[in-house]
């Protein structure tokens, strides 16, 4: 990436706050992009608001033990107190990082930038910094209660997509704040969480989480996940399915909005799991059923992902409820006219 670029990145990531984050903000975010971007100081609080609000609703909205949610709100302390470090380490990098650029005190190799007490990676199309030593361990609850025979179903998917493994043990890397809680769901129990980088954007910062569950021990490899996926899938069973979309799915807004239904898969071997889109594009289903299968399929899974407002069930919902998608069409026209107004103020006033 060039030099003025990496400037104009970690001008935009440290840029002042004119106010903290609203959860309604947050909240929109989350239910339209999935990830948090923004200045530093903006992201990290609006992470820690997200997870506060999480585990207050999960604590509100399923039947938990009392010491269940006691292991919510300690798993919510946990989550806070790593947050707020990694703000401060990325503050502190980023900060040193944009004085060596421009004071010209840094150095290029081998596809890093290095300046005095920081370093970055930027060969890349989004630069990054690695953050280090910053963990935590906590225990989540069984908040889903599912039968074991079903969770695994569940677990089946997001191994089949986003869910990687570290040594022995399931784990999951994501910049989605939504994801880190619908997939700790369904890995519950004893949990290591690391910080694990910041994105630079166009838009500012994004930060990643890398959990590990360690009360489980991977049954599947990648290929035979996704070869399982498309076994259930022929024999009438989406919840599999249900969750590899919920990790490589592609949702493509201005389809869905016009009433189009294609229910695609990102994956390196696409041939596994359909028809051929793209190099890395499996096209597994097209039309609404398809949909209201998958809506089906998540069951109470669905509770958990309306309170987390997560962007990938609120597109599972648009393309399954006419009404819904109606309503939300209105809501973005009006926000794009209170845009445009806004926009012709400013003007006028400059």
């Amino acid at each position: 990436m060039e030099l003025n670029k990496i400037k104009q990145r970690l001008e935009l990531a440290l840029r002042p706050v004119e106010k903290p984050p609203t959860l309604e903000e947050v909240l929109e975010e989350v239910s339209t992009r999935g990830v948090l971007r923004g200045p530093v100081d903006w992201v990290f609080p609006a992470w820690m608001l997200y997870v506060d609000y999480v585990v207050q609703k999960i604590a509100e909205s399923f039947q938990l033990t009392e010491e269940e949610k006691a292991q919510l709100l300690q798993f919510r302390h946990a989550m806070r107190r790593l947050l707020l470090d990694m703000w401060k380490q990325t503050k502190e990098k980023l900060t040193a990082l944009h004085k060596a650029v421009v004071e010209g005190m840094f150095k290029i190799e081998r596809g890093r930038l290095y300046a005095p007490g920081a370093w970055m990676y930027i060969n890349a199309n989004t630069p990054h910094i690695k953050i280090n030593d910053i963990s935590t361990s906590a225990r989540f609850s069984d908040v889903l209660k599912l039968p074991h025979e079903r969770l695994e179903l569940f677990q089946l998917g997001w191994r089949a997509s986003d869910e990687s493994q570290k040594k022995r043990w399931p784990d999951m890397e994501t910049a989605q704040p939504w994801q880190v809680f619908a997939w700790v769901a369904t890995r519950y129990g004893d949990v290591y969480i690391r910080a694990a980088m910041v994105n630079l954007t166009h838009e500012g910062v994004s930060a990643s989480i890398h959990i590990i569950a360690r009360s489980w021990r991977h049954r599947w490899s990648k290929a035979e996940a996704i070869s399982l996926v498309v076994d259930y899938l022929r024999r009438g069973e989406w919840a599999p399915l249900f969750t590899a979309w919920l990790g490589d799915g592609n949702a493509r807004w201005s389809k869905v909005l016009r009433g189009k239904y294609i229910l695609s898969i990102a994956a390196k071997e696409s041939w596994r799991l359909g028809l051929v889109a793209s190099t890395y594009e499996a096209l597994v289903a097209t039309g609404r059923e398809a949909f209201v299968k998958l809506r089906e399929a998540a069951d109470v899974y669905g509770e958990l992902l309306d309170l987390l407002k997560a962007h990938k069930w609120t597109y599972i919902k648009l393309a399954t409820d006419d009404g819904l998608r109606v309503a939300y069409k209105l809501m973005k026209e009006r926000e794009k006219a209170v845009l445009r107004l806004k926009e012709s103020l400013q003007r006028i006033r400059s």
